[in-house]
């Protein structure tokens, strides 16, 4: 979160030196900490603050933009930027239309803000220079001038605004295959939860890929998120390192939505750990829990038992492909829901690899179900007969 300090001048002036009453306001803006990394790096932190640019557009109550302008990063220092960034200083902006009421401030917009409505998608906010958004509805406390910077006449409206990415970030940092250990597993069967005990030793594999599932790909504010990404099977869709989904059209989400090395028509291993690296996805939060899904290959254990073969059966590892990562924790141990995601947050991750893995994008139970007829015995006289020929 990058903090804005917005100050709004509204120079009430009663009476002007030619004795005209003046119905004019004027406008300073201040923003808080904004820098750039020295270098690309694929871990973002807390600290990171990629902007290049902000937009600011003030408006009056109904939202309709009285002044717009477009401030480029610079290191002059009698730049507007500088200005802007420098808390002690503050860009302001004189001689406004008495209407104005509220400040809009949006950072690495490019085009997709026009009039105050956001609209971008998910293949345009992408590693950490994505779009960042605040806005103060309430231009309060009003103060008299003179103020600096650029002391002036009339009066002052201080807002403060908070820019946060319109995107939340999920970083996996490393992978692990856990070589022993446990888990119990639950199964419903009938009106009945039944429970397993499973242990095993000397559990391997390689990382094929990893997958972004159920995320939304369009986002407009105002309005709602649009266009829900949802697979419910690798087939058809992962293929020849392409993540595709059926949509309007079949769309390949391979450029943001995963992480794959395909080349000569094979899958090539991933590092399970790379220092200062990691696996990162940005996606818009909203009503649907992000879902991630781990190709595998390789897979090895030297011994995997279960107490109930019904609840989980280990004779079926040699079928199994996927780890999917369908739920997620707070450190408190609470199950998270999508409603917990918020814009402008890293969630950061380290993945132990278990062998609680499915053969498709879900945990599929196949089961046979067998019916059986028993038929009445068919009843024949037949008349016996001997050999007389010789």
């Amino acid at each position: 979160m990058i903090l804005a300090s917005v100050g709004f001048l509204a120079c009430n002036d009663s009476v002007g030196d030619e004795g005209i009453e003046s119905d004019s306001v004027s406008v300073s803006v201040a923003l808080n900490n904004l820098s750039r990394a020295s270098g690309p790096t694929d871990i973002v932190t807390k600290d990171t603050k990629d902007i290049e640019s902000v937009t600011i557009n003030i408006t009056d109550a109904a939202n309709t933009v009285i002044v717009n302008r477009q401030i480029n990063k610079s290191t002059d220092l009698n730049s507007d930027w500088v200005k802007l960034t420098d808390p002690l200083q503050g860009l302001k902006f004189v001689n406004i239309p008495q209407s104005v009421a509220k400040v809009y401030v949006y950072g690495n917009p490019g085009s997709d803000v026009v009039s105050n409505v956001i609209t971008t998608n998910l293949t345009d906010q992408q590693g950490s220079a994505v779009m960042y958004y605040g806005v103060d509805e309430d231009l309060t406390p009003i103060n008299p001038e003179p103020i600096d910077p650029n002391p002036t006449s009339g009066q002052t409206y201080t807002a403060n605004v908070s820019l946060v990415p319109i995107v939340a970030r999920l970083q996996i940092k490393s992978l692990t295959f856990k070589a022993d250990g446990n888990f119990e597993f639950t199964r419903k069967i009938g009106n009945e939860s039944k429970k397993a005990t499973v242990e095993w030793t000397g559990f391997s594999g390689k990382l094929k890929g990893i997958y972004l599932n159920n995320f939304y790909y369009k986002y407009n504010k105002p309005g709602t998120l649009d266009e829900l990404y949802h697979n419910t099977t690798f087939l058809d869709h992962m293929k020849e390192g392409k993540w595709l989904f059926d949509m309007t059209s079949t769309l390949d989400a391979a450029d943001y939505a995963s992480y794959v090395n395909y080349s000569s028509g094979v899958y090539q291993d991933l590092p399970l750990q790379t220092t200062d690296k990691c696996y990162a996805f940005n996606f818009f939060p909203g009503t649907a829990l992000p879902t991630i899904h781990l190709d595998l290959a390789d897979l090895a254990v030297t011994t995997l038992t279960s107490t109930d073969h019904d609840v989980f059966n280990p004779d079926l590892f040699k079928t199994m492909r996927f780890a999917n990562i369908v739920k997620f924790y707070k450190e408190n141990g609470a199950e998270m829901t999508a409603a917990d995601f918020k814009a402008g947050t890293i969630y950061n991750m380290d993945i132990e690899i278990v062998p609680m893995l499915d053969n498709d994008l879900s945990n599929i139970q196949y089961n046979v179900l067998i019916h059986v007829t028993i038929e009445p015995w068919a009843e024949e006289t037949i008349v016996p007969d001997f050999d007389f020929e010789g």
